[in-house]
């Protein structure tokens, strides 16, 4: 009697450290740059997600920026494609109306997210009110162009004495 009990225990307490661990596939400490919201483009919009694993607290943390506010959220995942977010937490600037529009549909599909999966270097997040496609590494429009003082000086042909 007393093992079985002991054995539930154990149980128990390791379900709930279990539900938190970020599966397999998942990518953890890798920054992903949001391509579309729902088939809208928002390549230029800035934002952004990184999770990663916060061991002292038994969770993964997912932050980035949002456009315009930076945020911070708990990402909890259920199985290898489930997940939901929760305590989504964002600074409070004032920007432009279209920058905080395009903002508010991020923080709005985010916090509703409930299913990923990956392909290739994108990551696929959905939820009831939307979908992001994410991309890792560079996305177009990310390298900025030089300024004339980083160029160097075309060189002249020396001229004759």
């Amino acid at each position: 009697m007393r093992i079985g009990t002991a054995a539930l225990l154990v149980v128990m307490i390791l379900a709930p450290a279990a539900a938190q661990e970020v599966p397999r596939g998942f990518p953890v400490d890798q920054t992903f740059k949001t391509i579309s919201i729902s088939g809208f483009d928002v390549q230029k919009s800035g934002l952004t997600l990184t999770v990663t694993r916060d061991r002292a607290a038994n969770q993964a943390k997912g932050a980035g920026s949002a456009g315009c506010n930076n945020w911070t959220a708990v990402f909890i995942f259920r199985d290898d494609t489930q997940m939901d977010v929760s305590d989504v937490v964002t600074t409070k600037k004032a920007c432009p109306k279209p920058r905080m529009t395009t903002e508010d549909a991020f923080l709005t599909t985010l916090r509703s997210l409930h299913r990923w999966r990956t392909d290739g270097n994108k990551l696929i997040l959905e939820g009831e009110a939307g979908r992001l496609l994410m991309t890792s590494g560079a996305v177009l429009g990310d390298k900025k162009p030089q300024k004339k003082s980083d160029k160097k000086p075309a060189s002249r042909p020396q001229a004759n004495r």
